[in-house]
């Protein structure tokens, strides 16, 4: 995806009115795009500067979590978070010093997380803060540059509006595209043998409870109960697909019974993200290499609007919003409306 076509993605995500939870697992790939990176995050963050939650791309577990929050909180996040609330520009960009390097926290929160450089955005809507925005690279990679401040600057109105959305009561109806999958190999009291990259940070999401260090301790005595709930919800209609909703999004369970060549016997648990259609629709759009104005168009034939719907929402008269109908349906090679939302999932899915 080139950085034009990443920005042109960027503000359409942001401005589909989804609540951050649901969102921000498909606008930080974006933002990578826009701005190179291995991973990023989100911190959600009181007015003391503590995480109250957060989305990452990479996360440490939950002990290490805890520890961290124990030893490094006040020092390494609370308190540099506040001082970048308080600068001017909401955006800023650090590496680790040589010094840094040789202590605890490099060792046991950096290392692990394959963190050396840091892009910071502090994120506002309507003059309220609502955290902080990192994205990160790791020793092998060149430090972010002022033209990688830059780039985040002119896009951090729209990161505000998006994550300032409220979540609506109810989504479910939204949640129909799996995006990403997680795997453990569990015994039969749903101990875990076996684990993918994937799985720790995925079932996090699915408990639903709020992610931060603070919590994090507490997470290691519910997340054991929880796989335990799920495995024994999936034990109950081995056929079926158990589905659970969280603040985080909506999350399938399906389950493969396995036995060993001894006999010893296990379950393979596999957690399904369910992504909300429109940002498959958008992403499909961006995948298809459609221009800005197809894009909207098309996205908008998708979740159902008439050519006239789609004149009042980009402003344009009905006769030039049925000339961008057609020449969507030219482009996708289409011959009716409800082929439209179709194409565009099944790009997003490639």
């Amino acid at each position: 995806m080139s950085k034009s076509s990443a920005r042109v993605t960027l503000r359409q995500l942001c401005r589909l009115g989804l609540p951050a939870p649901l969102l921000l697992p498909s606008l930080l790939p974006v933002l990578r795009e826009l701005i190179p990176a291995s991973h990023g995050a989100f911190f959600f963050c009181d007015a003391r500067g503590s995480i109250t939650n957060l989305y990452a791309e990479r996360m440490l577990a939950p002990q290490a979590m805890a520890s961290y929050h124990d030893r490094h909180n006040d020092e390494h996040f609370r308190h540099q978070y506040l001082r970048r609330v308080a600068d001017a520009s909401p955006v800023s960009r650090r590496s680790a010093s040589s010094s840094e390097k040789e202590g605890a926290y490099f060792r046991e929160v950096l290392s692990p997380l394959g963190v050396e450089h840091f892009l910071y955005g502090v994120v506002r809507h309507h003059g309220k803060v609502l955290g902080q925005l990192s994205l990160y690279r790791g020793g092998d990679a060149s430090p972010f540059s002022l033209a990688d401040e830059q780039v985040l600057l002119g896009v951090m109105h729209y990161l505000g509006e998006a994550l300032g959305m409220p979540s609506p009561v109810a989504l479910l109806e939204l949640q129909e595209h799996t995006v990403e999958e997680g795997l453990a190999l569990l015994d039969t009291q749903a101990n875990e043998l076996y684990a993918d990259d994937n799985w720790p940070r995925l079932i996090r999401l699915a408990e639903g409870n709020a992610i931060s260090p603070a919590t994090a301790m507490a997470e290691s005595e519910s997340l054991p109960r929880f796989v335990q709930a799920m495995l024994a919800a999936v034990l109950s209609a081995p056929h079926a697909i158990h589905r659970v909703d969280s603040v985080w999004g909506n999350f399938a369970f399906r389950r493969h019974a396995m036995a060993s060549q001894q006999g010893d016997h296990a379950v393979a648990l596999l957690v399904s993200r369910l992504a909300a259609q429109p940002l498959r629709l958008t992403e499909g759009a961006a995948a298809l290499g459609l221009s800005p104005q197809q894009r909207e168009v098309a996205v908008l034939i998708a979740q159902g609007h008439s050519n006239s719907d789609i004149s009042q929402h980009l402003g344009i008269t009905v006769n030039t919003a049925s000339y961008h109908v057609k020449q969507v349906f030219a482009r996708l090679n289409v011959h009716d409306r409800s082929a439209v939302a179709r194409v565009l999932c099944d790009a997003a899915a490639r």
